[in-house]
């Protein structure tokens, strides 16, 4: 019995290749109008939808594959389950949806919203996602060279793995999809916010968490952020906070800055020329801890910088883009995901800081900005050189993103050890010196940024007994006078800012 594949597909790009792919192992190849005259007009043999139901698509093409001899062929868990029905059983199953978001964006009115909402297609995913177990479902073209991958390795079709995988993929999408067009087509017209869409996400902080998202007024959370993934698995909790964290801090630095996190916290950030040195540098700070981090750049990555990413294990590259290069290259990292950053749209829809513990809510303002850096004051030591106090803007920048207490060690280059998190400041002085031992990189003529101020002149002594040249912090302790005297006998530049940026 020939395999079967049935395309449905409102976005073509990478059909081309999947259909080359399909029909080289000997897929026959179904499809629905626009996607049957596509196909053809590449040159593939194509079976129309109309020809395997004997029904022509009816009510200007609301009705295509809403028929049963398409429904029991995606349905059925074995093929020996057709045996007397004169249908046959489809293996593959690609299908995009409408878009209902693109129509929403052009100013569709309500009758075009109306025609815009698919049903055919979710219920062909859904389908094919139930009966996972014998049916692959690609439900987007990021998902098809992981499938074309597979069957070049076993022409049957992927593993269970995958298939599994990418039914799980079709429930959360389909989720959204429904969720945009209650909000988008039946909002409450006296309501002018949107109600908030729940989307779950792969798992919380740990597995045997479930978790979601609430997206105000759209069931598409990666894109109401700005965002837009172009390779990889779904985003788990953890992801969304540490991609969350990664842009909030590229968003505070220099454009030629590339930021390394992990589990929200900045383990390196460097400064380069090129994209590609940006990357070492940040890496040169804790190398161990980026494995399996966040990568976040606020310029687009270029194919040598993408190069250098592919031969390290990361959970996520971020970028306002990524040449064609790049694209190539990370499009064959099964697992990585690589997403693409308006970062206009992600501070606009990322202000603001809110927590929920049941019906405990907190929020606040966003921390925003560094007003304090056009005024902050010399208080012991000689005037810093231009490189000492670029390198006390950058370390002072990173530190706001570090989780309190924390102590940030750099050069004008990028950072060179960080302490995060530590109960004393002492403590995370500490930590960021072991850090930099660690990493090989020498302090003599560094500097230090600290969140919050030194509550003893220990924590500073600690800082230039290891080679800091260069000090800010906040000031605020009611012994400040000690702290300053201490920067004074020890020749240390100490910049006050009276500012603070706790982050808990």
């Amino acid at each position: 019995m020939v395999n079967r594949a049935l395309l449905s597909v409102t976005d073509k790009s990478g059909l081309d290749a999947l259909a080359r792919v399909l029909s080289q192992h000997g897929y026959g190849l179904i499809a629905s109008g626009g996607t049957a005259s596509h196909l053809r007009g590449l040159g593939f043999e194509v079976t129309d939808v109309a020809t395997v139901t004997g029904q022509p698509e009816i009510l200007g093409g609301r009705v295509k594959t809403l028929h049963p001899a398409i429904a029991a062929a995606v349905l059925a868990p074995r093929a020996s389950d057709l045996e007397g029905t004169g249908f046959e059983p489809i293996d593959v199953v690609v299908v995009n949806l409408y878009d209902f978001a693109g129509a929403i964006g052009a100013g569709a009115d309500e009758a075009g919203l109306v025609e815009s909402v698919d049903i055919g297609g979710p219920t062909l995913l859904r389908a094919a996602a139930k009966n996972f177990e014998r049916v692959s479902v690609l439900s987007s073209p990021a998902q098809y060279a992981d499938f074309m991958a597979a069957v070049d390795v076993n022409p049957d079709g992927p593993p269970r793995e995958l298939r599994r995988r990418w039914a799980g993929e079709v429930f959360a999408h389909t989720s959204r999809y429904d969720a945009a067009i209650a909000c988008g087509l039946f909002e409450d017209p006296a309501d002018p916010a949107p109600p908030a869409v729940r989307v779950p996400l792969r798992y919380g902080e740990n597995p045997h968490q479930g978790a979601w998202w609430s997206v105000a007024g759209s069931g598409d959370g990666l894109a109401a952020l700005g965002l837009v993934r172009h390779g990889g698995k779904e985003l788990s909790y953890n992801n969304m906070l540490d991609v969350v964290s990664a842009l909030k801090l590229v968003h505070d630095l220099p454009e030629d800055a590339c930021a390394i996190l992990k589990h929200t916290n900045p383990c390196g950030v460097g400064r380069g020329a090129r994209g590609r040195d940006a990357v070492a540098r940040a890496l040169a700070c804790d190398p161990v801890s980026a494995f399996g981090g966040i990568v976040a750049f606020g310029r687009p990555v270029d194919g040598e910088t993408a190069d250098d990413l592919s031969h390290r294990f990361l959970e996520v590259v971020l970028a306002p883009g990524f040449d064609a290069d790049a694209r190539a290259i990370l499009g064959q990292k099964k697992n990585l995901r690589w997403l693409e950053v308006d970062a206009d749209t992600f501070a606009a829809r990322t202000r603001g800081n809110v927590r929920q513990w049941g019906d405990l809510r907190l929020a606040q303002e966003e921390d925003e900005g560094f007003p304090e850096l056009s005024r902050w004051q010399l208080a012991a030591g000689p005037a810093p050189t231009e490189e000492q106090a670029a390198a006390c803007d950058l370390a002072w920048r990173v530190s706001k993103h570090v989780k309190s207490n924390a102590i940030v060690l750099g050069d004008a280059t990028g950072t060179l050890g960080i302490g995060a998190g530590q109960m004393s400041r002492v403590d995370s002085a500490a930590l960021a010196v072991r850090k930099a031992a660690d990493a090989g990189l020498p302090l003599t003529g560094s500097v230090a940024a600290s969140d919050g101020f030194f509550p003893f002149a220990d924590g500073l002594e600690q800082l230039a007994e290891a080679g800091v040249h260069a000090i800010v912090q906040p000031g605020g302790s009611i012994r400040d006078d000690e702290v300053v005297a201490a920067a004074d006998r020890l020749g240390i530049t100490l910049f006050l800012t009276g500012v603070r940026h706790f982050r808990h």
